[in-house]
């Protein structure tokens, strides 16, 4: 049983994304462990770590008025993306299914891959340390150097599947509409990346 080439595509390109993704969302939690987190940890934060430092990192971010609350909200939501991508990359595939399945997961469990998420976070990594770099001082590390080739490669990769993959969902739209509706939905109804619910960025 084989994926028809338009899910196909879309699996591909929800890959590069999670790659990137998982990239600059490790890379602003780390940044912000080295820099905001030294001062958290002086006496009485000593002793936190993992998500409670996390935490009283934002807080301490959101005191200083270098970020709002809803900013802080927004990117500890993109750090448990992170986390979800790392632990739970089924969710985030799941409501594509192998043709003939017809599991119902997708539906069952309201799956949903968020597009925007990438565009989020990179917007952060930009920004966030052009704030924090007012009162902290940023760690420097070679990690951009090591994933800049990668970056570049997925990057321009994303850009050509997304071409493709529009121009797939017209195709299927025009043979869907001349074939009538598909009651049954699946891989031949269902378009996973359509504008509607899962614009791509």
């Amino acid at each position: 049983m084989r994926l028809a080439a338009l899910e196909k595509n879309i699996l591909v390109y929800r890959a590069l994304q999670m790659a990137l993704f998982l990239f600059y969302a490790e890379d602003i939690r780390k940044q912000l462990v080295l820099s905001v987190g030294l001062e958290v940890r002086k006496g009485k934060g000593a002793q936190l770590k993992g998500g409670k430092l996390l935490k009283a990192i934002f807080l301490r971010l959101v005191g200083e008025k270098l970020i709002s609350d809803p900013e802080s909200a927004e990117l500890q939501e993109l750090i448990e993306h992170r986390n979800q991508i790392a632990h739970h990359i089924h969710l985030l595939t799941g409501d594509i299914e192998v043709p003939g399945r017809r599991y119902g997961f997708g539906r069952a469990l309201k799956l949903r891959y968020d597009y925007e998420a990438l565009t989020r976070v990179e917007k952060w990594q930009d920004e966030l340390w052009r704030r924090v770099n007012k009162k902290y001082w940023l760690a420097v590390t070679s990690d951009s150097l090591l994933f800049e080739a990668a970056e570049h490669a997925y990057h321009r990769e994303l850009s050509s599947l997304k071409r493709r993959i529009h121009h797939q969902i017209e195709g299927r739209k025009k043979s869907l509409a001349r074939r009538g509706p598909n009651p049954q939905g699946g891989a031949n109804g269902r378009q996973p990346f359509g504008p509607e619910t899962n614009r791509a960025s």
